[in-house]
């Protein structure tokens, strides 16, 4: 059995939050198996027709005709061949991420298993942060209170709130959130937004207000700011949704020593490079929590390397997003409605463990075309 064909699909598909461009891969095999794949850049794809680019004139063409195994190695060749014109991060590194997991997804799918093999699972479920994109500044604290209710219903005691330019007026509505979810735990994301002189002065109020992590106060390429603030913050640094590898991720650790580490299967590479960059990163002692911004495929993917991997079992939920979920994957079981006691069930079933509406991705690739 080989790879047929490797087809890119970017799509628009309405969100709670927004109307959102998304990157799938469709891979098919000879005998008609088909495996998908995303890729991610942590906030909707913006240039979707870029990464479709990268699938159609450079992953696409070494892969095609090829058997699974001999397509992931002559994928990861040229990934190291084309790093010095191409680059190894960014659209390079999210349209080989979709590449892969489409890829893998076949396989496991044609082999009748799961990418986390059951018999060898850390987890069968994982708990659950709830992943916020309203800025904090955007509302008062009634406003988030009540985005956040039905999370909160469903047992989600972790939640991680976003800060945007306004910091201060921020600062403020998360000082009164805190003071209405004083046993929740409180993570807060920077976006990259800020200098290191705001962001030190961040870390000190988010100390006082009990705050676990405090994640991209600037940007992820700016190594020695970050290390300036990781040395001096009470609260520790997390990166990992712009880190495009493990030798990016080693490089920011030792440069910078960030403590928390967040993997993405739909962004650094595929399934392997996310396992092998959760691993590493716990040999290095860091805490390591799943990222995730994407359909249901980006999704399953980020839980099956945290099932896989003893130690990772806590995954971002990015809840704005779940009538995407439940529109893109119906049976996934990844909607609001089936988090339990601030947990969500692993996909038991071959491949990545969830059945895509077609319908629903052609109706996307549609409405992408036609925009």
């Amino acid at each position: 059995m080989t790879i047929a064909s490797l087809t890119a699909m970017p799509l628009r598909l309405a969100t709670d939050y927004a109307e959102m461009s998304l990157f799938v891969v469709r891979a098919e095999t000879t005998d008609g198996v088909v495996g998908w794949g995303e890729s991610c850049d942590s906030f909707g794809i913006s240039y979707p027709t870029v990464l479709s680019r990268f699938v159609d004139d450079v992953w696409g063409p070494v892969a095609t005709g090829l058997s699974f195994d001999a397509a992931l190695h002559a994928l990861a060749e040229k990934r190291r061949a084309v790093g010095r014109t191409l680059g190894f991060g960014y659209s390079a590194a999210q349209s080989m991420s979709a590449v892969d997991i489409a890829i893998r997804d076949a396989q496991a799918r044609s082999a009748g298993q799961s990418l986390a093999p059951l018999g060898s699972r850390a987890s069968e479920r994982l708990r659950v942060y709830a992943g916020n994109s309203h800025f904090l500044e955007s509302r008062e604290v009634g406003g988030h209170l009540e985005l956040l209710r039905p999370l909160l219903e469903c047992g989600v005691s972790m939640v991680k709130m976003r800060i945007g330019a306004d910091w201060r007026t921020a600062m403020r509505v998360l000082t009164d959130l805190r003071a209405e979810l004083p046993d929740i735990d409180l993570m807060v994301d920077g976006s990259e937004l800020f200098s290191v002189a705001e962001a030190l002065e961040m870390a000190q109020r988010l100390a006082d207000l009990r705050i676990s992590w405090f994640e991209e106060p600037v940007s992820a390429a700016r190594l020695p700011a970050i290390a300036r603030i990781a040395a001096a913050s009470p609260v520790p640094i997390a990166y990992g949704e712009h880190l495009f590898s493990v030798e990016h991720m080693l490089d920011t650790m030792d440069a910078a020593a960030i403590s928390v580490v967040q993997p993405d299967a739909s962004i650094c590479g595929g399934f392997a490079d996310a396992q092998l960059m959760a691993q590493t990163a716990q040999g290095r002692g860091a805490r390591v929590v799943m990222h995730t911004h994407g359909s249901p495929i980006t999704f399953a993917a980020n839980a099956l390397v945290a099932a896989a991997t003893p130690g990772v079992d806590l995954i971002e939920y990015p809840f704005h997003l779940s009538p995407m979920l439940d529109r893109v994957a119906p049976t996934a079981g990844f909607g609001i409605p089936s988090i339990v006691d601030g947990f969500v069930a692993v996909p038991t079933h071959p491949g990545l463990g969830i059945d895509v509406d077609t319908d629903v991705i052609e109706a996307g690739h549609r409405a992408f075309l036609d925009a």
